[in-house]
């Protein structure tokens, strides 16, 4: 065609085309500006139960005490951690800024594999839709392994939708996903996703035999690094290892896919809608914006299945806020058909700063943060018990000191009141537990209650009651108050090791002690007596109580 008889496009046209080219600097400026607005909940945001968990599974490494080579990968990246100086807490942060690079790959991997099928820009915004989510802006730099493997499955799926079949990308892709799978066994809900991926690939290649080999190839990949992994993981743990990794599999294959909801978590699917529209809306919409597109139908096909994940939301059982940043990262990349729709209607810009402004109201909502609180805890903890103490608690708070009990999640919880794990007796049965620490509803309700307890097996619940008396804020020791005047009681120790007399003399199986005597008390029954009130028998030796005034609650930040 003659280049002078050309059809000219509209002025008005031409200035709309450089609008739209120039809007995903906007878009990425808004991006820049939500990860500066996310960096305060990084360093600022008091530390989840999870975290915590998380935490001590590390110090286990540390210590050679972990067993349970399943969902405990991410240990070996952090052990280093556990020699620096400081409070779990201040460890924790620490990680934290690694976490926030996962979320980084994450966030460029969405835009790569969105703007595969639409363009930079929208890209772009599928990846800021994502970031300001409400959860994904409050957890997605948790110390989890949810982070990491949505790192790693994104990054997988981007290389295998760009490896154009070559052998060296291909193994890439199935090293990261490798990895992921001993990372989390829910690696396997990105399924729908790789299988998209894999359709995807082979249509645009002609539908080629030796392509199939290669696909077969990266899923034999896949298992082949799992497994080696996998040994190389085990061969570095406690001995007891493979036990626990059938136990695990096993329990999560028959209580975590359910159509049931025993946990109540499916009301945060709400409460995600009404707090992120600009994720939760195109995210909803995306199926019919795929379908009835004119796509051709392996590209429908594809977004599918980066959309799947979301349906797990109804049966797969541990979806609290923080599962999101997981399952959310495929979502996004099926939402870029809606939301480059919307950027045709109204404009890149505008979208972008409604996003950032989403996350400017959730920064500016966040509830008060207790990491101070956590932080004098964990000291006080330190200073009391320098050589560390066993103890209960709901989620190893004090990660440095070893936890006897088991990790008080609702499935936890299920699982013990089941008969499952070792019971609170069992563990005082098998070495001294002095301390108690009421950082949940149910322990704090054990120690302050005469009544049941909903999540403590009767037995535990009464070995608890018999064991322990208030110390300092959430601590609980070891020890007995005994009534004045009342006569001698008898009192079953569960807790052997060195008491200190406080507040008066006390009579101890015929035997006159004065206050502040110490006394090693062997486990079984002992019979105490006193005429002076308020007189106590308390484990330790000499323990002083902290000078501090106790934190008050709550000590943990809601969802």
């Amino acid at each position: 065609m003659d280049i002078a008889r050309a059809p000219r496009m509209p002025a008005s046209s031409i200035v709309a085309s450089a609008v739209y080219e120039r809007s995903w600097k906007w878009v990425l400026g808004a991006l820049v500006l939500t990860l500066i607005l996310q960096l305060p909940l990084v360093v600022l945001r008091a530390i989840n139960w999870d975290e915590f968990f998380h935490y001590s599974q590390v110090v286990k490494l540390a210590n050679g005490t972990l067993s349970l080579p399943l969902q405990t990968l991410y240990t070996q990246a952090f052990v280093w951690v556990t020699a620096l100086p400081g409070a779990g807490v201040d460890h924790v942060i620490l990680i934290r800024l690694f976490m926030l690079g996962c979320e980084l790959v994450t966030l460029a991997c969405i835009a790569g594999l969105a703007g595969r099928f639409t363009d930079r820009t929208t890209g772009l915004l599928c990846a800021l839709a994502y970031l300001s989510a409400s959860f994904i802006f409050r957890h997605g730099t948790s110390f989890r392994f949810d982070p990491p493997a949505a790192a790693l499955l994104m990054g997988s799926a981007w290389i295998f939708a760009r490896a154009h079949m070559a052998p060296m990308r291909l193994a890439l892709a199935a090293i990261l996903a490798g990895i992921s799978t001993v990372l989390t066994i829910k690696t396997v809900l990105y399924a729908p996703v790789f299988a998209g991926i894999a359709w995807l690939v082979w249509t645009e290649r002609g539908h080629r035999r030796e392509d199939l080999f290669k696909l077969a190839a990266l899923a034999v990949g896949v298992v082949v690094c799992a497994g080696l992994v996998y040994l190389l993981h085990a061969a570095s743990l406690a001995q007891g290892s493979a036990h626990e990794a059938e136990s695990l599999v096993s329990n999560a294959g028959s209580s975590m896919f359910t159509l049931s909801d025993p946990f109540g978590y499916r009301r945060f699917i709400v409460w995600f809608a009404i707090s992120s529209p600009l994720l939760a809306i195109p995210a909803f919409l995306a199926p019919f914006a795929i379908w009835w597109s004119e796509r051709p139908t392996a590209r429908k096909i594809a977004l599918t299945g980066f959309w799947l994940p979301l349906t797990t939301l109804f049966f797969y059982q541990n979806t609290a806020p923080y599962y999101y940043v997981f399952m959310m990262p495929p979502v996004a990349v099926a939402a870029s058909p809606v939301l480059a729709l919307l950027v045709r209607r109204y404009g890149a810009p505008l979208m972008a700063g409604a996003m950032l402004a989403c996350a400017a109201f959730v920064l500016a909502t966040e509830p008060e943060s207790t990491l101070a609180r956590q932080r004098q805890i964990q000291k006080e903890a330190m200073r009391l018990f320098p050589d560390g103490v066993a103890y209960f608690d709901s989620c190893a708070m004090l990660g440095a000191f070893p936890k006897e009990n088991i990790f008080m999640t609702p499935w936890g919880i299920a699982k013990y009141l089941n008969g499952h794990p070792e019971t609170m007796v069992e563990a005082m049965e098998r070495g001294p537990v002095p301390l108690f620490v009421t950082n949940d509803a149910a322990l704090e309700e054990a120690v302050t209650t005469q009544g049941k307890v909903a999540a403590l097996l009767p037995q535990d619940l009464a070995a608890i009651r018999e064991s322990y008396i208030h110390f300092w804020g959430p601590f609980w020791l070891a020890g007995r108050d005994v009534a004045a005047g009342a006569g001698p009681q008898d009192w079953h120790v569960h807790v052997p090791g060195t008491y200190t007399v406080r507040g008066g003399a006390l009579r101890l199986d015929g035997r006159e002690l004065a206050r502040d005597d110490v006394v090693r008390l062997t486990r079984g029954v002992h019979r105490l007596a006193s005429d002076t009130p308020g007189v106590r028998l308390v484990w330790g030796d000499r323990l002083d109580v902290p000078a501090s005034p106790p934190p008050s609650k709550p000590y943990f930040m809601p969802f």
